[in-house]
């Protein structure tokens, strides 16, 4: 990271400098997990002309080496070798695609579902899904992510020799309560956002309650849909995350690659057919980089399994677009994601959310 930084010229380090240093310097005292990268390195692009800055950066870097030991004995000493984590990869997806399509074609037989139609991104075959019983259909498609749930599990024990425990939080006991703090902070940050954008763009949404459809949806909201979201944070965060984090990466590559490689299945979805990348890209990044971040900060996917539950249930029973990859029963509808939109949110919501968790998280011990 050093040699990349010090090939940017002078014309662009300085100006980003001055650009960022009022905005870490702010954050310092509010967040300082954004706050302390943010200054170290616009210190750094500054102390090539200036030795204040130089002097603000070794001042700055000490304070940073204590924050990134504050959780140093819940890390890893023995981390497994690099042929475990691809045996245990290999097994988890395998299991995955093999028993999760097989459930998936079993509960689509049961319901006489069409599992070809399901997982087709064709306007007229969205259209065709959309009049199925919401219930069912997104039933068949979250069946899939329990072997998903499962298997990670699994891996988690028997190739790197760990207790499942330590797959969820580094502490003495898993706290639900953080897990509940994670789902109301990205619920308050979406209900803010999303209440601001119904006010300025109403025309764009339908209102599309309907009461005999929403109740039966409820089930599968609180049964299937919490294994899905936590099965995703088990393998992305927990397993992925694990990998990646041998000690030697700091917080920002780690976060960083871990929302990349969140990023990429999501690219599949049906709302993002048809689109260009870049926006998708930044909005799924964002948030996969969000999830990442408080859960190394924390050693914990408390936080991260229920923001990414809050998120999916919004969306399945608040407001949904009519492309979605899941079928819902939402209470309003709109015709596709305005990704641009949806970026900048993601975006926003990444400073806003650590900075709440980090503020009511810190009492839920």
């Amino acid at each position: 990271m050093a040699k990349l930084l010090s090939k940017i010229p002078d014309s662009i380090a300085l100006p980003a400098g001055f650009l960022l240093l009022p905005i870490g310097t702010i954050l310092l005292p509010l967040l300082p997990e954004l706050g302390v990268p943010l200054t170290l390195l616009a210190t750094r692009f500054l102390g090539r002309k200036f030795q204040w800055a130089r002097r603000f950066n070794t001042w700055v870097d000490n304070k940073w080496s204590n924050l990134r030991t504050r959780f140093k004995s819940g890390r890893r000493a023995d981390h497994p070798k690099l042929f475990k984590w691809i045996l245990g990869t290999l097994f988890i997806v395998t299991t995955w695609q093999v028993l999760g399509l097989a459930l998936t074609f079993l509960l689509a037989s049961f319901f006489d579902l069409d599992v070809d139609l399901l997982f087709s991104t064709a306007d007229e075959d969205l259209a065709a899904i959309r009049a199925l019983p919401a219930w069912s259909s997104a039933a068949t498609i979250l069946i899939s992510f329990l072997p998903l749930f499962i298997a990670t599990l699994l891996a988690y024990r028997i190739f790197l020799k760990k207790d499942i425990k330590s797959l969820f939080t580094s502490r003495n006991k898993y706290s639900y309560k953080r897990t509940w703090i994670g789902f109301a902070s990205l619920a308050l940050i979406s209900i803010a956002f999303g209440s601001l954008d119904l006010i300025l763009n109403w025309d764009s949404y339908t209102f599309s309650f309907k009461a005999s459809a929403f109740l039966p949806y409820l089930l599968i909201a609180f049964t299937l849909l919490p294994i899905q979201t936590t099965a995703e944070e088990l393998f992305f965060r927990g397993w992925i995350q694990r990998w990646l984090d041998n000690g030697k990466k700091k917080q920002w590559s780690i976060s960083i690659l871990s929302g990349a490689i969140f990023s990429l299945p999501h690219l599949a979805n049906p709302e993002v057919a048809g689109n260009e990348l870049f926006f998708p890209i930044i909005s799924y990044g964002a948030t996969g980089f969000m999830l990442a971040w408080v859960t190394y900060r924390d050693q914990s996917l408390e936080l991260a399994i229920g923001a990414h539950f809050a998120n999916n249930l919004l969306a399945a029973l608040l407001v949904s677009s009519q492309d979605s990859a899941l079928p819902s029963v939402s209470l309003l509808t709109v015709p596709e994601v305005p990704w641009g939109p949806a970026a900048l949110f993601s975006v926003i919501m990444v400073p806003i959310f650590i900075w709440l968790t980090n503020r009511w998280g810190a009492k839920a011990y």
